[in-house]
This record gives structure tokens, C-alpha cells and sequence, in this order.
């Protein structure tokens, strides 16, 4: 049976397959559910096909200056392969979770329908609409980066080379739209939980013609029950997209550091030159949507663990010593149930939790990195990095006027 999160997971397997997140072979099963297809050689040679590719772009990116390398290029090419290595790592956790969220809604429907209630989801058209916009996005930002930036050499092979590793990055993008589209699909279901409790009569007592005492009952069973299977759902969800998402976030705040630092450093603003005020356009744009990506994981993640608790907020209003003992118990099951799962959270494994604390360290971090930075300017080390970084930038742009002090 084709549902709308099938319908709407199409586009984003499409770009995950594209960039490598998520092997080609997995294909939707009879049953609906996504299975590896190990038994046609033409997804293997699909595969193999990707990868080789993904691979010469990288020699190619990596090589193009021999025998010079910059950071920028160590950065890129880390945090583009690392990224792709922890989720193919994880790719039983990401499709496992999948498959939670197939089967949620097959035991949900029935519910959902009896009770009237509509699952909240954005549609295909609305995705559509997020999908459009950041490809709108992707090619006014390179045209106008080509425009203030133009590439010395022009071919087939720079231009794939920059659609990879070079700004705006295409895997940042691709990440936060998985990620994004995982949690909001998490947080409508935590939502249809909540609407299946507001279901329930004000006082849990049975209500003549319109809800017998076994009703009630058996709704705060399946309730319970469906948001104790969410809340694992969401820690395999953790469990996929932890790895890839602490790789994300590592080298997204190195790429914010040295680019800010550059900015910093280089202050082009002050420069009587109107083309190199136009220019910092650019960078500026890279660290602010760097930053916005990485914003709105958090925020989407927030807003999730926000519906996830909510619950105790509705079960603290009853008074149980007034109630029935079957649905006594069932209130204090639940409420032993909501602590057990408070430390599935999205984290990388103990690594970090992501929630709004985050923003704070990161902004911390990067002001406290920036300083430090700027300090050392006249060390060694830094007037190196900067000498390298003038190169770097005249080798691969037409423009001469570079500056770094």
C-alpha cells in the first residue's frame, strides 16, 4: 500500500542515493518496506558506478594544484567522504528506521480513521516546493559566485569539482533535508499521539452513547504503546543519523572558524575597492548558511522532544485516586514509560546532544576560536596559512585582487 510518506520519501532517496548516503540495491518490497535487492547486477553496477565517480572527483579536486594542497581542500574532501562513510556505515539504522515509520502508520491508520483524525504531514507538493527552492538557490548562488569569482580553468571536470566540494555545498544541503524531513515526519506522528489523547473524554469516565469504559481503556493502551514505539523509533533514527550528523557538525564548525577567521582577518569591507565589498557577499553567505543548516536540525529536533514530553503535561492533569483501576494503571504505566525514554535523544553515540544548548557552544566556540586566531595573526603558522590561502584563491579564480593580510 502506497502511502503519502512513501510518495514523499521518493525525492529524498533520490538525492541520498545521488550522493552516495544510501545504497542504490534498497528498492520497496511487496510488503511495502524497503528490502536490499542482492540479486540484480545492475544495482551493483550502479553502485560501483557512483562510487568510481565520486572518487575521481576527488582525485581530481584534491590534485588539481599538485603538488599544493590547501585546508580548504583537506576540509572538503574529509567532510564529504566522512559524512558519506558514517551513513553507509549506518545504513541498516537509517532503513530500519524507515521501516518503523511504515509499519507506525500501517498500525495507526485504523486508529486515525475511527477517531477521525488526519495526520498532519507536509505533501508531496509542499516537499516539491523545498525541493525547487534550494535548487533555485543553488543556482543563483553559483552564478553569482561565478560571476564575482570566475574559475581560471572551464571544463567538465572543474565544473563537476565545484558542484562537490566547492560552495554551496550540494552534501550540506542533502543532510539537512534527510534530517529535516525524518524529524518533521517524527514530530507529526508525536503529534497524532497527542490527538488521539484529546480524543478521550475530560474526566476518563465512561460517557453514555459515546464512549464505554473498555474504549477508553483500550485507546490508553494503543496511545502508550504507539508513543513508546515512536520514541524508539526515534532512537534509531539517533542510531542512523547520529554519526553522520557529528561529522556534519564537526567539520561545518571547522569550515565556520577558518572562513570567519579569513573574513576577519582580511576586513574587505574597509577596502576602497566596490568589487571587493561585493565579493565578501559570498563567503558571508557560505558561513551564514552553514550556520542556518545546522539551526535548523536543532530546531526541528527541539520541537520534537517538546511534543515527546508533552504527554506528561496531560497526564498530570488527572486526579488517580478518583479514577478506575484499569485506567489508573494505565496512567502510571505511562508515566514510568516517558523517564525511560528520556535519554533517547539525537546524539552521536554520547557524543553530543543536539537541543538549543548547542547554538549557544557553537556560537561560544567559534567567537572564542575567531579571537584566538586573530591573535596569533603574525605567528608563523598563521602567516603561513594566510600566504597559502592567497595562492590557493589565485590559482583557481581569475581575479588577481586577492588580498590577505
Amino acid at each position: 500500500m502506497t502511502t503519502i510518506f512513501h510518495i514523499t520519501l521518493r525525492s529524498i532517496l533520490i538525492i541520498s542515493k545521488c550522493m552516495g548516503l544510501i545504497d542504490i540495491s534498497y528498492t520497496v518490497g511487496p510488503t511495502g518496506l524497503f528490502v536490499r535487492n542482492i540479486n540484480s547486477t545492475f544495482y551493483v553496477f550502479l553502485e560501483i558506478t557512483r562510487m568510481i565517480v565520486l572518487l575521481i572527483c576527488t582525485y581530481l579536486y584534491f590534485h588539481q594544484f599538485d603538488p599544493d594542497f590547501h585546508i580548504f581542500q583537506y576540509i572538503s574532501i574529509f567532510k564529504f567522504w566522512i559524512v558519506i562513510i558514517a551513513a553507509r556505515v549506518s545504513t541498516i539504522w537509517i532503513i530500519k528506521f524507515i521501516n518503523g515509520i511504515i509499519e507506525f502508520d500501517q498500525r495507526i491508520t485504523p486508529i486515525s480513521t475511527n477517531l477521525l483524525i488526519t495526520q498532519h504531514s507536509l505533501q508531496k507538493k509542499q516537499w516539491d516546493r523545498i525541493f525547487i527552492s534550494f535548487i533555485v538557490y543553488l543556482i543563483g548562488f553559483k552564478s553569482v559566485q561565478v560571476y564575482l569569482y570566475p574559475i581560471k580553468n572551464v571544463n567538465i571536470s572543474s565544473l563537476v569539482q565545484s558542484l562537490v566540494f566547492s560552495p554551496p555545498y550540494v552534501m550540506d544541503a542533502t543532510v539537512t533535508i534527510t534530517s529535516c524531513f525524518f524529524l518533521q515526519n517524527l514530530y507529526v506522528r508525536f503529534q497524532t499521539i497527542i490527538d488521539f489523547w484529546k480524543c478521550l473524554p475530560t474526566e476518563l469516565v465512561a460517557v453514555p452513547g459515546q464512549w464505554t469504559h473498555t474504549e477508553i481503556v483500550v485507546l490508553m493502551e494503543n496511545t502508550r504503546l504507539l508513543h513508546s514505539e515512536l520514541c524508539e523509533l526515534l532512537q534509531t533514527f539517533t542510531q542512523g543519523y547520529g554519526p553522520l550528523l557529528l561529522g556534519f557538525y564537526t567539520f561545518s564548525y571547522i569550515s565556520m572558524l577558518v572562513g570567519v577567521y579569513f573574513i576577519v582577518n582580511n576586513d574587505p569591507l574597509s577596502s576602497a575597492n566596490t568589487a571587493e565589498k561585493f565579493r565578501v557577499v559570498i563567503p558571508l553567505v557560505i558561513h551564514v548558511q552553514m550556520f542556518s543548516f545546522m539551526v535548523s536540525i536543532i530546531v526541528f529536533v527541539s520541537f520534537i522532544n517538546e511534543k515527546r514530553i508533552k504527554m506528561i503535561s496531560y497526564l498530570r492533569l488527572y486526579q488517580i485516586s478518583n479514577l478506575h483501576l484499569d485506567i489508573k494503571r494505565q496512567i502510571k504505566m505511562f508515566m514510568n514509560q516517558i523517564p525511560a525514554y528520556e535519554l533517547d535523544r539525537i546524539s552521536a553515540f554520547g557524543f553530543f546532544d543536539i537541543n538549543l544548548k548547542l547554538v549557544t557552544s557553537i556560537i561560544v566556540l567559534l567567537i572564542t576560536g575567531i579571537s584566538t586566531m586573530v591573535q596569533m595573526k603574525d605567528h608563523p603558522i598563521i602567516l603561513q596559512l594566510n600566504n597559502d590561502t592567497k595562492t590557493f584563491l589565485i590559482k583557481l579564480f581569475k581575479t588577481s585582487r586577492i588580498k590577505l593580510n
